[in-house]
């Protein structure tokens, strides 16, 4: 619904934020820059976000700091990669154009006016970066480790992070291999034991804790436990505030200048799931508090919208054993691409090279076969593997030298495993005597494994030694894999100044939006990591910007 009558405000801010991850805070503290006055509300109990439980990386091409790894960049170069991508299916050709033309600038904004700061890492390529105007290193910035308790005090308990990544940094992680050891030589166990110690955030908990301090140094207010339910306009339509619940009681919250909508996507809200992703079930890799309530908002208010059946996909894998925040904890799918493992449907037949992107791969998960009428592939499907792989790879969270849990399924042999799972043992057992003879001769003739960019990506492209191994060494091991996201990725449609288009043409004065709640500028498609946060931030930093700057025709005092 839509507030049109307000008698009395129980509070008025200039600006007010919904949400608070990295898109969210980038708007409040850009906003406050701007010597607007900024209250910041999230649902839950904890400021972050999905930013929060993420690698915290941007991708932003033509940055900076490039310069730092020696590589060239250009906006002409950034542009014809991402619109070889898209294939003009984006919603917004001006979005991406103007992306990567402010998006260096509004990093450097940061590190300028914040405590953010990042560094380009080597270890993250485009994740296509074969293809023209594709880069190997440099467009993804990673923050740097930053010392959350020192700056925030007891806030620091009240940023959300990861709930399975350990305290290093991406770079840190990609580059430790096996030995357990960073490359400087200092074990990986001593660093992680002395940032628990200090405090200390890395990942997408230091973007956080850099942009919650920049928002409480210029005086923002942030309202934990105090979920927005409905936006308030005035006679002209003109968003004016938002009632929000604290405390189970209502609150009205006025807007002198605008309200920015930053929480998130619909993934955690299953009648939307079914309504737009037209799936049964989604393994939802976020916080569990995005419900869509800023997008239903955003639809309330006559927002046009763009993107709805698309998601930030994401193959998820679980442990059972864990949960968070009271919901089962998925994890990110690790491993498929590697050497030694193939996926199989409940067929017992692969259907897709294992090896593409995590965008691209659960894609497949939802084709549709006509003649059999059916999903053929519908999750879970399941990851095989043998020992030799358990041996070299950390599957899921199973690391190497340590005894596989007692849930995972396995057995000494390919026909036994087939029943465990549930697939048709025949099918099986040719699946992987076809797959096996192949893999001996380096070559994949059905799915072409070792040959997608992506397959290899951290170590400069595929290869048939990196990614094809026969699967022959007992016991041999079942993973379940489920179709997953790391949020949903439309929603309502912007301007260039984060302003939310009305579905009759124009603006909706006075409401913006950025971050998952906003319509993802590249369509259906991630061109690199960081492809999420790194739009977030910059459409976040011009609706904080644009709202700052605008005024309302009628006083709220």
């Amino acid at each position: 619904m839509l507030l049109r009558k307000v008698s009395k405000w129980d509070r008025i801010a200039d600006v007010v934020v919904v949400g608070s991850g990295g898109a969210a805070l980038t708007a409040a503290v850009t906003a406050a820059a701007g010597g607007a006055q900024v209250t910041i509300l999230e649902k839950s109990d904890k400021v972050g976000g999905t930013t929060g439980v993420s690698g915290g990386v941007l991708w932003i091409p033509a940055n900076y700091h490039m310069k730092e790894l020696g590589v060239e960049d250009s906006p002409e170069e950034a542009l014809r990669y991402i619109r070889r991508l898209t294939m003009g299916r984006e919603p917004d050709p001006a979005l991406i154009d103007d992306f990567v033309a402010t998006g260096g600038d509004v990093v450097q904004w940061l590190e300028d006016n914040t405590p953010v700061k990042m560094f380009p890492t080597k270890w993250f390529a485009d994740y296509y970066a074969d293809m023209p105007g594709g880069k190997r290193e440099g467009r993804s910035l990673e923050p740097h480790v930053f010392e959350a308790r020192t700056h925030l005090g007891d806030w620091v308990a009240r940023v959300r992070i990861s709930p399975y990544e350990p305290l290093l940094t991406m770079e840190e992680k990609f580059s430790l291999g096996l030995s357990g050891k960073l490359r400087d030589g200092r074990p990986v166990e001593e660093v992680i034991a002395a940032r628990a110690r200090s405090g200390a955030a890395v990942i997408g908990g230091a973007l956080i804790s850099m942009l919650l301090k920049g928002c409480l140094d210029r005086g923002a207010t942030v309202l934990t436990k105090t979920p927005a339910r409905e936006l308030v306009v005035d006679d002209d339509g003109r968003v004016v505030g938002i009632r929000a619940e604290s405390a189970g009681a209502a609150t009205l919250i006025g807007a002198r200048r605008g309200v920015v909508l930053a929480a998130g996507g619909y993934e955690w809200n299953t009648e939307l799931v079914r309504s737009f992703l037209s799936v049964p079930s989604l393994a939802a890799l976020s916080p569990p508090f995005n419900e869509g309530d800023a997008l239903i908002m955003g639809l309330e208010a006559g927002a046009a919208v763009a993107n709805m059946n698309s998601a930030w996909w994401f193959p998820a894998m679980r442990d059972p054993t864990m949960t968070y925040e009271g919901k089962p904890l998925y994890h990110l799918g690790a491993g498929r691409n590697v050497a030694g493992t193939i996926v199989v449907n409940k067929h017992g037949r692969r259907f897709a090279n294992e090896g593409t992107t995590y965008q691209d791969y659960p894609k497949s998960l939802m084709s549709y076969d006509p003649v059999a009428v059916e999903f053929p592939n519908e999750s879970p499907v399941w990851m095989i593997f043998d020992q030799r792989a358990r041996d070299s790879q950390v599957l899921l969270n199973m690391m190497p030298g340590q005894p596989a849990p007692q849930w995972v399924t396995r057995s000494t042999s390919i026909r036994g495993l087939a029943e465990l799972i549930g697939v048709p043992p025949d099918a099986l057992v040719e699946t992987l005597e076809r797959f096996n003879a192949n893999a001996a001769r380096g070559v994949d003739p059905d799915f072409h494994r070792g040959t997608v960019y992506w397959e290899n990506f951290l170590a400069g492209g595929p290869s048939a030694a990196a990614n094809l191994a026969p699967i022959t060494t007992p016991p041999f091991y079942a993973l379940p894999i489920y179709l997953g996201a790391l949020g949903t990725n439309g929603g309502l449609r912007i301007d260039v100044d984060g302003r939310v288009r009305s579905l009759r043409g124009g603006i909706i004065e006075g409401l913006y939006a950025a971050g998952n709640t906003a319509a993802n500028i590249f369509g259906a498609m991630y061109p690199a990591g960081g492809a999420t946060i790194g739009p977030a931030i910059v459409f976040g930093h011009h609706a904080g910007k644009h709202a700052a700057s605008n005024r309302v025709a009628k006083s709220l005092d």
